[in-house]
């Protein structure tokens, strides 16, 4: 067009020209605006029919998922990049709707022997034709908890297009190769340098894993990307459940076996993971801390992909937009079992929907990077005998996290960390934590705590929104007094110590430069969490710390709330 244009313009009488020559700026300008914007990409998300319960048990909740990873591509950083097709009732009838597609992700049951069905993209031939013309065009393929599951007879095709499968058969039969188990662990991240990997981080997730998995062998193009060393899976490569695949075809692969329960889309680790996987799988760059999209309830779903509204991170209002909480773990000293502490610490943060909750059990890994997806911190730690310092980085971490905005939430023993005092570990002493904690436990003063026992908790007259409206309450706890720390506090509740005979300060919140702290001196153990008034405490100074209201939603009835967590947990409360 362009050289038929310039011949006319030579042709062309001199009058006629200022006009044509207008035509053909235009026309430079607008070919070289369309090579700059590069295509979208084109992302499939296909669901297939659910055979564990009835819509909305959260478990296989394929369409649901389906729908949500849309709205979440839909509200991302990548919006712009990406066209979401997505098949929330099953395999597109019109086979042209895959033509175009970069990368093609299946959410469905898979073939266990005679139980279930096949795998949709395995369900017959003329599919199975279809997907390896996708993938010797290079096309990405993503399989997801159970669709990980195939015969094998069609091993060598699905270990081709993502690596990894779910073995259940031996010579025809039922015997299965792989495991599966149902258990709240740790996830580790393998190939922490893998772009699909970028912003995320160990965490914990009660998940029912597939592991054991059947991979490629003698294939490097297989990476490793996450592991459940708690499964204990054959070595080397047993206890892995999230993989990636670069084909010898330019395609990627990826599969992960996590993905049972709906609730763990509330994880900002795992959505981070799946939005990643399907970013790389379509060839799109990761953004360096990862791929981030909010957790939408099913209206904000119905909303974003019916009205086309966008939901993004600092936009949404408090109704739709999370509290992403990080509770950092993994040492307490003896005396106190942390890992329960935390179980139940994200138990009872999350009976306020607002709350996303992922854990941290490495203090060396917190980071300016991680703490920027952070609205609160929750310190439960402490490093008895442990004399490794936090490492500067971490450290600086906090601090600028603190001073810039963020929130802290001080647990119980947590006061007494990084302290010269603490045995074996006076090495790891950090001065500036005792600006930020303001009151912590000095084994070389006179900090003590009565008998872990039953006492009363009461209300000061402080005017302060984290107690607004709360009522003294029983509890069991071990009630600590005499921490030290020269910083002015306003208790926000007391009790009174046996020891002592005083009314003791048990919890209080201040600023930290730009940054807000709640310290409480309870929650030795998880009964003691559990306990009614105890928890919303915890739950109201995490909201206010993360800069929320920390009245909404409305406090529950105490005999409601009695009742349910006797039946949910099990601790009755003292």
């Amino acid at each position: 067009m362009m050289s038929d244009l310039m011949r006319e313009f030579r042709r062309c009488d001199v009058r006629r020209r200022p006009l044509l020559a207008l035509g053909l700026l235009c026309l430079l300008i607008f070919s070289a605006h369309a090579a700059a914007v590069p295509a979208q990409k084109h992302v499939v998300l296909i669901a297939g029919p659910k055979s564990h319960g009835p819509v909305g048990n959260g478990i296989h909740d394929y369409g649901w998922s389906v729908k949500l990873l849309a709205a979440m591509l839909k509200s991302s950083r990548i919006r712009n990049e990406v066209r979401v097709s997505y098949f929330p009732d099953g395999w597109p009838e019109d086979p042209a709707a895959l033509d175009s597609a970069d990368t093609v992700m299946v959410i469905s049951d898979g073939r266990d022997g005679d139980k279930y069905a096949e795998a949709p993209f395995l369900e017959n031939p003329e599919r199975l034709a279809q997907m390896d013309r996708l993938m010797k065009r290079g096309c990405g393929f993503v399989t997801f908890h159970f669709s990980t599951f195939a015969p094998d007879v069609h091993a060598d095709r699905v270990l081709d297009w993502v690596g990894g499968y779910f073995d259940w058969e031996t010579d025809g039969r039922r015997e299965w190769y792989s495991a599966i188990t149902t258990v709240e662990a740790e996830v580790q991240p393998v190939a922490v340098d893998h772009p699909i990997n970028r912003g995320i981080h160990p965490f914990t997730m009660k998940e029912e894993y597939y592991y054991n998995i059947r991979f490629h062998e003698a294939d490097a193009g297989v990476t490793p990307l996450w592991k459940v060393p708690a499964l204990m899976g054959r070595e080397p490569l047993g206890s892995v459940v999230a993989w990636a695949r670069e084909r010898a075809d330019g395609g990627r692969g990826f599969g992960t076996t996590c993905g049972h329960f709906y609730a763990n889309w509330e994880q900002p680790m795992f959505r981070k993971l799946i939005l990643n996987a399907l970013a790389w799988t379509a060839r799109l760059e990761v953004p360096p801390s990862g791929m981030e999209a909010p957790y939408l309830d099913l209206a904000a779903i119905t909303q974003v992909l019916e009205q086309g509204t966008r939901f993004h991170m600092a936009e949404q209002s408090d109704r739709v937009r999370p509290i992403r909480a990080l509770i950092l773990t993994g040492r307490d000293g003896p005396f106190h079992p942390w890992l329960e502490k935390t179980i139940a610490l994200r138990t009872e943060l999350q009976r306020d929907r607002r709350f996303q909750v992922t854990t941290l059990q490495h203090p060396q890994l917190l980071s300016e990077a991680m703490l920027s997806s952070v609205d609160v911190l929750l310190l439960n730690y402490c490093n008895w005998e442990d004399p490794e310092p936090l490492n500067p980085n971490s450290r600086q971490a906090l601090v600028t996290y603190l001073k810039e905005g963020g929130g802290l939430v001080i647990l119980h023993f947590a006061n007494g960390a990084w302290h010269f005092s603490l045995p074996k570990a006076g090495a790891s002493d950090w001065p500036e934590y005792r600006r930020i904690c303001r009151r912590v436990w000095n084994h070389d003063g006179d900090s003590g705590h009565d008998a872990y026992g039953p006492f009363r908790v009461e209300i000061t007259p402080l005017d302060h929104p984290i107690t607004q409206g709360m009522r003294a309450w029983e509890t069991k706890d071990e009630l600590y007094f005499n921490q030290s720390g020269d910083e002015p506090i306003e208790a926000l509740i007391t009790a009174r110590a046996q020891e002592t005979g005083k009314d003791e300060p048990l919890a209080w919140a201040y600023d930290y430069g730009q940054g807000r702290v709640f310290q409480t001196l309870l929650g030795h153990d998880a009964a003691s969490i559990h306990a009614i008034g105890t928890a919303e405490l915890l739950r109201r100074g995490a909201a206010w710390a993360a800069g929320r209201d920390p009245n909404a939603p409305p406090p529950t009835s105490v005999m409601k709330l009695l009742q349910q967590r006797q039946a949910e947990v099990g601790v009755p409360n003292p």
